[in-house]
């Protein structure tokens, strides 16, 4: 018998699930029969050191008494541990107070039977010694259902921490979604702002700007469905993005796109839409507030240790004491996309932001450039 919870259905996995019903297993008739076996020799041993008998007439005995006590013990364990496996632990001690005594005696009657049916009675060694076997059996029946309640709260325990880590990873799942939801109307709304902006003074530059959109809008549902994107696409759509953001800004933009790595660097998978956010945080917090406007560079360039750098500076405000990346500051985009770095490449993957230059702000995250996802 074994309390183990391997085989269930497919319900019981579920989170927030019952607990499956302990069953029998090829396993537990082993460990219990072992248990038996070794039980048995011990205390024919002890039998017959202590009464001066023969090993053999001990054991033999023994052979007949513990049979029926580990006969007697499957209703048993069907009872306290199988169907009442979710019963409040209360109820089982009180069931195996009633139970308990009732399997002991059952134990040495069946016992004592053998006796009566092959010799016509007891030997009065053996009946004298009732009570002592009688608690023994009691004693007999506490340790093994002890160590099979033992083995069933293990289990249970570590149902819960399987429980527990599935729950963890739904919600990272969950909140990796989240993010990219929050990331992505920030694009669409600054860029239809831009193109109603432009409709009516150039209906030309707005049909280019709507051109555009079209393509960048492809990319952003599309990328949205999936896990990773090339750096490659990244760079493309911060291109995009960019001249289309210039049309809005005018002569106060100035903007460009530096690729210092080789062209198989940029196969690097990274978080999709994880560009978008640094740029749109330069153009909105950095460019946007400055009466005469700055310069946004995004470049990408090799860093130690086999890493790609990817930075996106700008020569606007700058970020005027606040901390980018806190979840109360307006930046909450950053706050994302750092959390998404790290979540898919670990620790050294998160942002890193400082002044720049004689003037703005500049923020960068270095990544694998083979692209290796952090385990956690």
């Amino acid at each position: 018998m074994n309390t183990t919870a391997s085989d269930h259905s497919s319900s019981d996995a579920g989170l927030g699930g019952r607990l499956p019903k302990p069953r029998i297993t090829a396993k537990g008739v082993g460990l219990a029969g072992l248990f038996w076996g070794l039980y048995t020799v011990l205390y024919a041993l002890l039998i017959a050191q202590g009464v001066d008998i023969p090993f053999a007439w001990a054991f033999s005995g023994q052979v007949i008494a513990n049979g029926f006590l580990a006969l007697y013990s499957v209703p048993v364990w069907w009872l306290t541990i199988r169907t009442m496996h979710e019963v409040h632990w209360g109820g089982v001690v009180a069931t195996h107070v009633v139970v308990g005594p009732l399997y002991a005696w059952g134990g040495i009657e069946s016992y004592f039977g053998v006796y009566r049916l092959l010799l016509g009675g007891v030997p009065d060694a053996l009946a004298s010694r009732y009570v002592w076997v009688y608690f023994s059996n009691v004693t007999l029946y506490v340790v093994q259902f002890a160590l099979y309640h033992l083995v069933q709260n293990v289990q249970r325990l570590r149902r819960k921490e399987q429980q527990a880590t599935e729950l963890l990873a739904r919600a990272r799942e969950q909140e990796l979604a989240a993010l990219k939801a929050q990331i992505n109307p920030h694009f669409l709304f600054n860029t239809l702002n831009s193109v109603s902006a432009t409709l009516a003074r150039d209906p030309d530059q707005a049909r280019e700007m709507i051109a555009m959109l079209a393509d960048m809008m492809r990319y952003a549902l599309d990328s949205s469905s999936r896990d990773r994107v090339s750096l490659q696409e990244e760079v493309d759509f911060a291109r995009q993005y960019l001249a289309l953001e210039r049309h809005r800004f005018s002569d106060r933009l100035d903007a460009e796109v530096v690729v210092d790595v080789p062209q198989e660097a940029l196969d690097t998978p990274v978080p999709p839409m994880v560009l978008q956010p640094l740029v749109e945080n330069a153009l909105r917090h950095g460019i946007a507030p400055s009466e005469r406007g700055g310069a946004v560079k995004v470049r990408v360039t090799e860093a130690d240790d086999d890493r790609l750098r990817v930075q996106v500076a700008d020569t606007g405000v700058g970020a005027e004491g606040t901390d980018p990346l806190s979840e109360e500051s307006e930046g909450v985009g950053l706050a994302n996309t750092s959390a998404r770095l790290e979540h898919t490449y670990g620790p050294e993957a998160t942002l890193h932001t400082a002044p720049n230059e004689p003037s703005g702000f500049t923020v960068w995250f270095s990544i694998p450039r083979n692209g290796v996802v952090h385990s956690t």
